[in-house]
């Protein structure tokens, strides 16, 4: 019969036996490859044993057969050949692209100075690593597909992200099934470490954040409206996004309700899309409510736009504003009505860290900062490589004076002033050489103006190494770090092994779990649950048509 397998036309008895003689021969070869894969694993990490694999290689491509194509596809294979490097990935899952994508960017940006930085160094021997970067595009599709290329890559050894926590619940289930440890720079929904039917319970056992949690970022902002601001009647509209559980939104509603303020209801409105009639209508209801403070929780489009209409409304109070609205777009729609709103954030600018200096000079050469930097300048300044050569030792010494106590009436903290006060005798910060200089004006005959022109140009100095350092985007920071711990634990697992496998992987996700370092972002440790065990808050003030920040909270 025409198409028939060969093998039955040996009658009914000869199929079978040829099909077990087949499969014990598949089965031998199996075995030998696994034999020839771990000896060649062992072999070539010594020199002598490198010497022979190169000569049983030349043996190898004599022979016939499939012993010949056995040997030398194992002893020549991806990255396992003598004086070769094995290669392992890890993976960048983030927007690339659409709205999000500068955040993505930067993320797969810092990620990919990390690796380099591995490399160079030389950190795993025996290995290089490289970056698969996948575009999400900050959708749950978009992350599933990203989970499933991962999780098939048998070179994987880690993940850094998603970003998006709406991309982290559709994602983390498949990454995990993998056996793949996964670190976010910026996830925020609680559930994702704690499961809310069993706390205890941690939902995805491969899985850690650098990020606070939206209970911790609502928790200070109620905190701060009621005992700093004394605010008792209070707005909230509420944007999203809602995965299911209790929104950012009605987690500071049912907080400031708990601490006795009022808060009449939660309007709720489409956070990502402008809808003129509802925000129309949302505007009014606020206004019959009469508040001393409105809460927002939405996109930065949609915030402005109610920033108008509560002002057209005759609703003249202050906004206090989820992290959405830490955007350009919020300022650019709503204009000098912003003036004196506040944000709150779960990253914290560069500006502010004070181990950030090294990363913001090694992020701006690699990935050339420097116009993003000038774009951010007031007109006709033109001095950023000054900037450049001053950001390490400038954001160092800014970050630690504005780590003491903040002078919050003042748009930079009253850094710059403490920085350059005549008699404090220190460095000075990026304007360095003050042996002659201020902290010597009444005692080496400096005249006053001369000095005072030393403090203006100090205060100019340091104002420039933060718009340098705050160019690039807070994830990034987080991004380097995520990718900081994958290596770390890579380092302490990886040296003497042949093949990424499910035992490497646990291996890594145990490493991951107890390590802990000083990271760009500070110190870097996980709790059991995989959370950061020392999460911030950053709150913003919109001065001057910059969003300033004003102070840092540890949520701990």
């Amino acid at each position: 019969m025409t198409g028939q397998d060969p093998g039955a036309a040996s009658g009914p008895a000869t199929g079978p036996v040829r099909a077990r003689a087949v499969s014990r021969l598949v089965g031998g070869a199996a075995r030998a490859a696994r034999a020839v894969r771990g000896w060649v694993g062992r072999s070539v990490l010594t020199t002598r044993g490198r010497v022979l694999l190169a000569a049983v290689l030349v043996v190898a491509l004599a022979l016939p057969g499939g012993l010949g194509l056995l040997l030398a596809s194992e002893l020549g294979g991806d990255g396992g050949g003598p004086g070769e490097d094995r290669i392992a990935t890890i993976g960048v899952l983030a927007p690339l692209s659409g709205a999000s994508a500068d955040a993505g960017v930067s993320v797969r940006n810092a990620v990919t100075l990390a690796v380099e930085e591995a490399n160079r160094q030389g950190m795993i021997p025996g290995w290089k690593l490289q970056v698969v970067a996948h575009d999400d595009l900050s959708r749950p599709d978009g992350g599933a597909a990203g989970a499933d290329l991962f999780a098939d890559d048998d070179r994987m050894i880690g993940v850094v992200g998603p970003l998006s926590s709406s991309v982290a619940m559709v994602s983390l289930g498949r990454l995990s099934e993998a056996g793949l440890p996964v670190v976010s720079p910026s996830n925020a929904e609680p559930t994702l470490t704690s499961a809310p039917a069993s706390p205890d319970v941690r939902p995805f056992p491969t899985y850690f954040r650098l990020s606070g949690t939206d209970a911790q970022l609502a928790g200070v902002a109620a905190d701060y409206a009621l005992d700093t601001l004394g605010r008792s009647r209070i707005s909230v509209i509420d944007g999203g996004p809602d995965y299911g559980t209790i929104t950012l939104a009605e987690r500071f509603a049912r907080d400031v309700r708990d601490a006795g303020a009022t808060v009449p209801t939660v309007h709720r409105v489409d956070g990502g899309a402008i809808d003129d009639e509802q925000i129309e209508e949302t505007a009014r209801a606020v206004r019959d409510e009469a508040p001393d403070l409105v809460y927002l929780a939405t996109g930065a489009d949609v915030a402005g736009k109610l920033r108008q209409a509560l002002v057209d409304e005759g609703v003249t109070v202050q906004v206090l504003g989820a992290d959405g609205l830490l955007d350009r777009d919020y300022l650019d729609r709503a204009g000098a009505l912003t003036e004196g709103d506040l944000v709150t954030d779960l990253s914290v600018p560069l500006s502010r860290l004070p181990s950030a200096g090294a990363f913001v000079t090694a992020y701006a050469k690699r990935f050339g900062e420097l116009e993003t930097v000038a774009s951010l300048l007031p007109e006709g300044r033109g001095d950023v490589p000054a900037a450049e050569s001053a950001a390490e030792s400038a954001i160092a010494d800014t970050s630690a004076a504005r780590s003491g106590s903040p002078d919050t009436t003042r748009p930079d903290g009253g850094a710059a002033a403490r920085l350059g006060d005549p008699g404090d005798g220190g460095d000075g910060g990026a304007g360095g050489d003050n042996a002659a200089g201020t902290s010597g004006v009444t005692g080496a005959g400096v005249d006053e103006e001369d000095a005072r022109k030393r403090e203006l140009e100090l205060a100019q100095s340091t104002e420039l190494a933060a718009l340098w350092a705050d160019a690039i985007p807070p994830v990034a920071a987080s991004a380097h770090d995520a990718a900081r711990a994958l290596i770390r634990a890579a380092s302490a697992t990886l040296p003497g092994r042949s093949a990424v496998d499910a035992d490497l992987r646990a291996a890594m996700v145990r490493a991951v779990g107890a390590g802990e370092f000083v990271g760009v972002t500070g110190q870097i440790a996980f709790d059991p649950k995989g959370d950061l065990r020392d999460p911030r808050v950053t709150l913003y003030s919109v001065l001057s048509g910059r969003f300033v920040p004003l102070r840092v909270e540890s949520t701990r």
